[in-house]
């Protein structure tokens, strides 16, 4: 048998340089996509990093002439209201087209006027809780019947500014008539959570944390839904992004109790909670609702709204004045606790949208 020659090794050695030298180089493996909420909500969560996002267009809101819509009420109409009443509550339902089940929520808010007793939500969701019904004879929960939640900014008594997130509990009702309750419970931050301490609003487990919001300010609210790795319950996070700052951070993540479900359809309010502050006026716009199908895994802009006053479940008093409407891509609401500011709002059962930005929330 003939032995190759060693300038034959080197030969090959040679070749096989300038070949791995001069291929082209494979593909790198796309980058995991960044999201503002991780998939496992954790105790060790730290504020959101910063990610990507086009420059905030300081024209996003225009400048809106609320006056013109409602004048200004007097100190001395300000003062009668006080106390006897609080100012119109303002529900806002979003409708996306062909979207049932959700993974993400994001729409950005802005208020004008904040003042105490101010709760500015952008986002107040349902539960579509179909699959646990295939394995209970009922599932609900005890204030809307519907297993939900919802997130936002709160100006407090004390003129401190807080981010607030509620997670309904889930009751399930076997066969035999016995009913097992399911409360979610606060994952980040942790040692937060807290249930309801009145008879208001049925069963839930809430977080309050401080946020240093800004009225005149654009804000990014992004509501997640994931999976523990730990309980397999799906996971509610919630996330702001400052749009002027470019800066995401996340607030709140909750372990619903129960697997699953996902997040159906959503809603918003502008609320007034504190009497005292009733006559002053609030305002509040929504710009680029968007909803990500769990069936599409798509994007999808918001179309239209519909706009309820006074629609709530618990038997309050309200007076005073208020007006809403949609304009062009953005939704805008008013209220104060003085009447006769302003003519009654339309009645029309639904407010058409033009899309927001084309781009993905983050």
């Amino acid at each position: 048998m003939i032995k190759p020659k060693p300038i034959f090794w080197i030969a090959l050695i040679v070749l096989a340089l300038i070949y791995f030298n001069n291929r082209e180089p494979a593909p790198e493996p796309p980058a995991p996509t960044a999201t503002p909420a991780q998939a496992e909500a954790r105790s060790t969560f730290s504020p959101v990093p910063t990610l990507p996002l086009p420059t905030p267009d300081p024209y996003a809101y225009k400048a809106r002439n609320w006056q013109q819509i409602m004048p200004t009420p007097s100190v001395e109409q300000i003062s009668l209201a006080k106390g006897s009443a609080r100012s119109p509550y303002i529900a806002i339902y979003h409708h996306f087209p062909n979207v049932n089940r959700v993974l993400e929520y994001a729409v950005d808010l802005h208020a004008d006027h904040e003042p105490k007793g101010t709760y500015l939500c952008p986002l107040n969701w349902w539960m579509d809780v179909s699959a646990l019904q295939t394995r209970y004879a009922s599932v609900y929960n005890d204030y809307t019947g519907v297993p939900g939640g919802y997130c936002g900014f709160q100006t407090l008594e004390d003129g401190s500014h807080v981010f607030i997130m509620t997670v309904w509990s889930t009751f399930c009702r076997d066969y035999a008539g016995n009913v097992t309750v399911f409360t979610p419970t606060v994952l980040y931050p942790a040692g937060q959570g807290r249930g309801n301490t009145t008879d208001a609003e049925g069963s839930f487990t809430h977080c309050i944390l401080p946020f240093d919001w800004h009225a005149g300010r654009d804000y990014r609210v992004l509501v997640q839904q994931s999976y523990s790795e730990s309980t397999g319950n799906v996971v509610l996070s919630a996330s702001v992004c400052d749009l002027q700052k470019n800066a995401w951070y996340l607030l709140a993540s909750f372990d619903t109790g129960v697997p699953d479900v996902y997040l159906c359809s959503v809603g918003g309010f502008l609320e007034n909670f504190l009497t005292d502050y009733a006559g002053e006026v609030r305002t509040m716009e929504l710009r680029n609702l968007k909803a990500r199908s769990a069936d599409s895994g798509q994007w999808v802009n918001a179309d239209s709204v519909q706009f309820l006053l006074n629609g709530s479940n618990s038997p309050m008093d309200y007076a005073g004045s208020a007006s809403f409407g949609t304009d062009g891509a953005s939704i805008w609401a008013i209220t104060s606790g003085v009447s006769g500011l302003c003519q009654a709002p339309s009645d029309a059962l639904s407010y058409p949208l033009l899309p927001g930005d084309a781009a993905d929330p983050y």
